[in-house]
């Protein structure tokens, strides 16, 4: 491609669809105007308008999580902008690859608070990976590039690029072909053939080694390299919150998950009773570990990350190792093949683990069958109805904590999860995209009623665009943690959990807001659940009508979270319970 004359607006549009862009989120404004009308004109880019830009960022950072792309958004300046600092936030919390593009107001007004002006580079450099603002609209091509490069290599993260309006409309000459081909292959960390042979030996010595997946084998697209590592060396899978669905949770290998709340029994058993801890991309985050003294007993501890930072910033450890997981992994697979079998000492040569058992006599009881409806059968019945594939986006709350310590994984990539920031509101602008990027897969966002109040109104972007995603809202009429928190830890003194009130308009007064009739006035369709017999049939419905859908699931309000350290959060246990 020869050199050619393209405003700024047109040089990020023809650059994004030239790495792949096929999607963006947000709503246009003035002052991002140039570039949204350069994507209509000169890509074949989809937009898609959401009812609030941090549903856009959401919808951004959700796409990129299903498809290990990244996701873009867009917004107008001022209020649009400051709308995505959560939504990049929460992407940066979780080393996830997205750009978000604001407008801005004229350059040669900037700093003189015209309206709709903010200092949202300022702001959002906290929380992004990088942020900038094209100053001279001559070098937007290498500002866009060295975005995109920025955002995707090394601990991946989110981008925020502002762009003032009369810049984004300055003509330039510029080869994007050239640009794109002069990015040179990333070269990561690796391992080196001592750290490898380190880690064979304490394996070696190992009686009860575990390997913990984390967050950061998704983002190296590394699941399979960690399948077959394990099924290697024989070594059990504990996963993270982040790494929740890096492992299928059927496999033999599987022992569960580990954490203060988003954890299984098995899963904390089998971290507690191990004596060598090899964490593949993980953080050791606190929702992982508790009180980090747990860790600090007989066991050995390894841990790999891309990011240098990451090593004994939590936990000490007794080998740190700085390198890509993915080629970790498979370095270390195949020395261990080369040494031959029973280096490691978790089973004679030959012999073959299988956790299947065991981890079904630890699991928590979902079985239920008392009304109102226990959360743990409905998840059950939510669980059984889906494929394999499905994707399931989670809100922040009391629901997650449930779907994670019961709902079961299988596909990389499907268990979408909004995990450092804790957002309410998020699962929804997340199922949504992934709908949009896997249209033959089913995509439910799974949320309470406190966190559907957050995102309701984004229940117009899936009907306006016809996206069939299933909204599956437990509503036990509560911010259902919460209320939790305040009986346990403030003795019982309850203060702005409830979310009842007399609903006159309805014919539900004791829940406050009718979800279906709401739905129903944006144009999704849904229906009242009361019974676990009725959530199959219900999700048939959904699936059958081919169109966005909501199903109301009546909870039982005392119902609460079981928590593997008996419900103190003081530390990390081992408990039936």
């Amino acid at each position: 491609m020869a050199k050619q004359k393209l405003t700024a607006g047109e040089v990020i549009a023809i650059y994004l669809e030239k790495r792949g862009v096929e999607h963006i989120y947000g709503v246009p404004g003035a002052a991002i105007l140039p570039t949204y009308d350069a994507i209509k004109e000169r890509t074949n880019i989809k937009s898609y308008v959401v009812r609030h830009e941090q549903t856009g960022a959401f919808m951004a950072d959700g796409y990129s999580r299903a498809t290990g792309k990244v996701g873009v958004c867009a917004a107008t300046s001022g209020p649009g902008g400051t709308n995505f600092l959560t939504g990049l936030y929460g992407a940066w919390m979780d080393s996830i690859p997205m750009i978000a593009l604001t407008g801005q107001q004229k350059s040669t007004l900037i700093g003189t608070m015209q309206f709709q002006e903010a200092p949202i580079v300022e702001m959002a450099r906290p929380v992004t990976k990088a942020a900038y603002i094209l100053k001279d609209g001559s070098k937007v091509a290498e500002l866009i590039h060295e975005a995109w490069e920025t955002a995707t290599t090394g601990r991946k993260g989110p981008v925020l690029i502002d762009l003032p309006v009369d810049q984004q409309k300055i003509v330039v000459e510029v080869d994007l072909d050239e640009l794109i081909g002069s990015s040179q292959p990333e070269v990561l960390p690796q391992a080196t053939d001592e750290e490898i042979q380190q880690v064979l030996e304490l394996l070696a010595k190992a009686k009860k080694p575990v390997v913990i997946s984390g967050g950061g084998v998704n983002l190296a697209n590394a699941t399979a390299e960690l399948k077959e590592l394990v099924e290697t060396i024989e070594v059990p899978v504990v996963t993270t919150g982040m790494g929740m669905d890096t492992f299928p949770n059927d496999h033999r290998l599987f022992a569960g998950r580990m954490g203060t709340m988003l954890d299984t029994p098995f899963g904390n058993k089998t971290i507690l009773e191990s004596d060598l801890i090899i964490n593949l991309g993980g953080r050791f985050a606190d929702r992982s570990t508790g009180h980090v003294e747990i860790f600090k007993r007989d066991a050995t501890i390894i841990h790999v990350n891309i990011d240098r930072k990451e090593l004994g910033k939590v936990v000490e450890t007794e080998l740190g190792v700085v390198s890509d997981v993915k080629s970790f992994m498979v370095k270390l697979a195949q020395t261990y093949k080369q040494l031959g079998a029973g280096v490691a000492a978790t089973a004679e040569a030959g012999a073959k683990i299988d956790l299947t058992e065991e981890r079904k006599k630890h699991a928590r009881k979902q079985d239920y069958e008392t009304l109102p409806i226990r959360p743990e059968r409905a998840l059950k019945e939510l669980r059984e109805f889906l494929d394999r594939d499905a994707f399931a986006s989670h809100d922040c709350g009391i629901s997650q904590i449930w779907s994670c310590q019961l709902f079961e994984t299988y596909v990389p990539r499907s268990y979408l999860l909004t995990g450092g920031a804790g957002t309410m509101g998020w699962g929804l602008g997340a199922a949504m995209a992934a709908k949009l990027a896997f249209p033959e897969r089913q995509s439910v966002n799974i949320l309470g009623d406190g966190s559907l109040g957050m995102s309701l109104q984004d229940l117009a972007t899936a009907a306006k665009h016809d996206i069939p995603i299933i909204v599956f809202v437990m509503n036990n009429s509560l911010l259902g943690l919460i209320r939790q928190q305040q009986n346990w830890f403030y003795d019982e003194r309850q203060i702005s959990t409830d979310l009842i009130y007399k609903n006159e308009l309805c014919d539900n007064e004791e829940r406050g807001i009718d979800f279906v009739k709401t739905a129903a006035g944006m144009g999704v369709r849904g229906e009242l659940v009361t019974h676990y017999d009725e959530i199959k049939p219900a999700l048939q419905r959904a699936v059958d009508s081919g169109k966005p859908y909501l199903i109301e699931v009546v909870v039982d309000p005392t119902a609460v979270c079981g928590f593997s350290n008996n419900g103190t959060l003081k530390g990390f246990e081992y408990s039936e319970k």
